[in-house]
C-alpha cells in the first residue's frame, strides 16, 4: 500500500544522526515476522544460537535460517561466525527462486546496558554476478522494566561494501529502529513482542518504509 509518511522518514533521520531526507513521500508496507530461537552452550565460553523465521509480507513471505557461534574472550568482547540461508514462501511449504545462502563474522562490545555489535556478512544470491559484501552496525540498550521483564531498544545500520552486481556501487541498504519487551515464562522459554521500523533508500524512485510486528519464542535449555 502506498501513502505519505512524514513522520516515520523524519524519526529516522533523527536515528540516522542527520542523514539527509530528500522527499517525505515513501511506499509503505506492512509485514509480521514470527521467529523461533534457541539460545544454547556449545562449550566452555561458547554459546550457539539457532533461529528461524517466518517472515509474513504483502507480496510473498519469506524464511530465514541461521546459525551462530559466539565465543565469550572477556566481560566486554564476544566474537563468533555463523551462516543463515533465506528463501521466499509459496503458500505453507513450497519454496521459490529467490534463494541466498549468507556467510557472517561478528565482533560484540558490551558495557553494562549498552552492546555495539559489528556483523560482516558474505551474500551469495542465485544468478548474481558475484557475491555480495554487507557491514551491519548496531547499536542495542536494554534494562529490566519489572520482574522478568527486559525491554532493548536498538539502531543498526546496514551497509554495502560491494555490491552482488558487476560495476556496483557501495552505498547505505536500509536503516532500522527496534524495539522489544520480553517476558521470562519459565525456566527455560523466553516470549517477546516488538516493533521493527526498516527505511529502506533507493535512487529515483520512492524510498521503503516497512511496519515489522514482531513475536518471538526463545527457547534455553
Amino acid at each position: 500500500m502506498n501513502r505519505t509518511t512524514a513522520f516515520s522518514l523524519a524519526v529516522l533521520g533523527a536515528v540516522a544522526g542527520g542523514h539527509p531526507v530528500t522527499a517525505l513521500a515513501a511506499d509503505e508496507e506492512t509485514q509480521l515476522w514470527l521467529n523461533v530461537t534457541m539460545v544454547t552452550p556449545l562449550a566452555d565460553e561458547v554459546t550457539g544460537t539457532f533461529e528461524l523465521s517466518r517472515r509474513i509480507r504483502e507480496n510473498d513471505d519469506q524464511v530465514l535460517l541461521r546459525g551462530n557461534a559466539d565465543l565469550k574472550l572477556s566481560g566486554t568482547v564476544s566474537v563468533g561466525g555463523g551462516a543463515a540461508y533465506v528463501n521466499s514462501i509459496d503458500g505453507l511449504l513450497e519454496t521459490g527462486e529467490d534463494k541466498e545462502f549468507r556467510l557472517q563474522q561478528q565482533l560484540t562490545l558490551t558495557f553494562g546496558a549498552l552492546s555495539f555489535r559489528t556483523r560482516v556478512e558474505e551474500r551469495f544470491f542465485e544468478n548474481a554476478d558475484r557475491m555480495q559484501l554487507r557491514i551491519r552496525q548496531r547499536a542495542q540498550a536494554s534494562a529490566a522494566v519489572a520482574h522478568d521483564v527486559h525491554a532493548a531498544l536498538s539502531g543498526e545500520v546496514f551497509y554495502i561494501a560491494r555490491s552482488e552486481d558487476a560495476g556496483g556501487e557501495d552505498q547505505i541498504a536500509q536503516w532500522r529502529l527496534n524495539t522489544t519487551l520480553s517476558h521470562k515464562l519459565s525456566r527455560g522459554f523466553e516470549a517477546s513482542v516488538g516493533y521493527l521500523l526498516m527505511y529502506t533508500p533507493q535512487d529515483g524512485q520512492p524510498d521503503k518504509v516497512a511496519h515489522v510486528p514482531q513475536i518471538t519464542l526463545t527457547f534455553r535449555p
